[in-house]
């Protein structure tokens, strides 16, 4: 039931981005960017957050944090380290962003930064990821099947999601606004 309910958000923020993007395409001449891009295939956290979810925020993260981060640092700590460094920064910054919308959602409730650690463990998850590809390509080992990537990584988001972005809105039930936020855990 969990699941179903994980899914249903992806899928709402999925659909109303791409048949808006449609809809404006109809009505003028003007073609929107492409903010999603089958989110759902991802093969791992890296392709879902850097090619597949969200492709306008990236963008900007990519050039307003992640380049310039890793551009300084490389010099300093190597190439590998910097790398690692710049996508938690540029993780950091998103989750600082999305705890500010969150802190609206829940009409001004005081953050509990669960929402910040989601995208600082998917930064972590995406640095092991990348290790881990490392290894099995040096090692010579057959790659994984993208099928079983595919469930791996919805797997991690959808749990990850779940624990970090749905619990702390269902915990904060009764907010400032005067409205109860609904929980299928009611």
């Amino acid at each position: 039931m969990l699941f179903l309910h994980g899914l249903s958000i992806f899928s709402g923020l999925y659909m109303v981005w791409t048949y808006r993007a449609t809809l404006v395409r109809a009505m003028s001449r003007y073609e929107l960017v492409q903010l999603f891009n089958k989110p759902y295939l991802a093969t791992s956290l890296h392709d879902f957050w850097g090619r597949r979810w969200n492709r306008y925020s990236s963008n900007i993260l990519r050039q307003v944090i992640y380049d310039p981060t890793r551009k300084a640092l490389k010099g300093i700590v190597g190439y590998g380290p910097a790398k690692v460094v710049a996508l938690i920064a540029s993780l950091v910054v998103s989750g600082v962003m999305h705890e500010l919308m969150f802190h609206y959602i829940t009409c001004g409730k005081k953050p509990t930064w669960e929402v910040t650690w989601f995208f600082v463990l998917q930064g972590v998850c995406m640095t092991i990821e990348a290790g881990l590809n490392n290894l099995v390509w040096v090692k010579g080992w057959n790659p994984i099947h993208p099928a079983i990537r595919v469930m791996c990584t919805a797997g991690i988001l959808f749990a990850m999601f779940y624990w970090l972005l749905v619990l702390p809105v269902w915990r904060s039930a009764e907010n400032d606004c005067g409205y109860i936020i609904g929980s299928p855990l009611d």
